[in-house]
């Protein structure tokens, strides 16, 4: 695990699956969904999160043009999505906020998306 992610020391529910690399980690509880950036956490509770709509390579890159970074890795396995929540909590080093009406662009796996799907109560739209 990166030692510049910030760990959360209770997580509620069962955790069902972590998928981590270098730069990013995600992890999804029965009851959580936790994004990870170095020095950063996002912390979504699965009952908040209001869609997840997937990304197409072209709109993820012209996000990473229009906000002047580098698009996200994504790996072959895992394609990118834009998940949309009513409230979120980020966890930095200098403390705790919260936050209403979020939106995230990460890479998921198919798996990842079927606990997220399982757990969420969200219906997957074909």
């Amino acid at each position: 695990m990166n030692s510049d992610f910030i760990r959360l020391k209770n997580l509620e529910g069962e955790l069902k699956l972590t998928q981590m690399n270098r730069s990013f980690s995600c992890s999804v509880t029965s009851k959580e969904l936790v994004l990870q950036k170095p020095h950063i956490t996002y912390h979504l509770f699965l009952s908040d999160i209001l869609s997840i709509i997937p990304i197409s390579a072209e709109q993820k890159r012209l996000l990473a043009f229009r906000h002047l970074c580098d698009p996200v890795g994504s790996g072959s396995a895992a394609h990118s999505y834009k998940i949309a929540v009513k409230w979120a909590r980020i966890i930095t080093r200098s403390g705790v906020a919260e936050r209403e009406e979020m939106e995230f662009i990460v890479p998921l796996s198919n798996k990842m998306l079927q606990y997220i799907a399982a757990y969420s109560g969200l219906t997957v739209i074909p």
